[in-house]
């Protein structure tokens, strides 16, 4: 009787392994294709998985509140400069984005508990990797989507990381 949960279990392992080295493989070649495009004198040693996490309705309107208090709080440093700098177009622009969010703010937190937590979305993948060119090696990291049917999306991430690391590197 015991035998039949350690097997589920053991199968649940393999399956989930291989699902693993399939979108590691992905990565590997996402990234190797985005980078010979971007500067082709560089290399890509390899890609590692750091974590990988389920997309739910609820994960991703967290993340949404996330990035809307991020760029509340971009915009208000934008503002303290504009007013340091007794810039009043700038003053008056910044204080009605202030204004219009912080309503919105509340609205956007709201919405997390009404999210469904079931549906899978996709998955958000943190990923390290090694670059090397003219003989230096860099490592740097990003995060990456991969909708249910495991398609890559929103490489725009990927492709400003690999930038951001090619720009050190020269």
């Amino acid at each position: 009787m015991r035998k039949l949960p350690v097997a589920i279990f053991a199968l649940m392992l393999v399956i989930s392994c291989k699902n693993q080295e399939k979108l590691s493989e992905q990565l590997n070649t996402s990234f190797a294709n985005h980078l010979k495009k971007m500067d082709s004198s560089a290399t890509l040693d390899s890609v590692h998985i750091l974590w990988n996490i389920a997309i739910t309705q609820k994960v991703g309107r967290i993340i949404d509140d996330t990035m809307y208090v991020r760029e509340f709080m971009r915009i208000q440093a934008q503002l303290l400069s504009a007013r340091q700098k007794q810039d009043k177009d700038s003053i008056e622009f910044y204080e009605y984005e202030i204004n219009y969010m912080k309503k919105e703010i509340d609205s956007v937190t709201k919405t997390i508990a009404l999210g469904d937590s079931t549906y899978k979305y996709g998955y958000l993948v943190n990923c390290l990797y090694y670059i090397t060119k003219n003989e230096k090696k860099k490592i740097d990291s990003t995060v990456v989507f991969i909708d249910s049917t495991f398609t890559l999306r929103y490489t725009e991430y990927m492709d400003s990381a690999i930038r951001r690391t090619i720009k050190t590197m020269n």
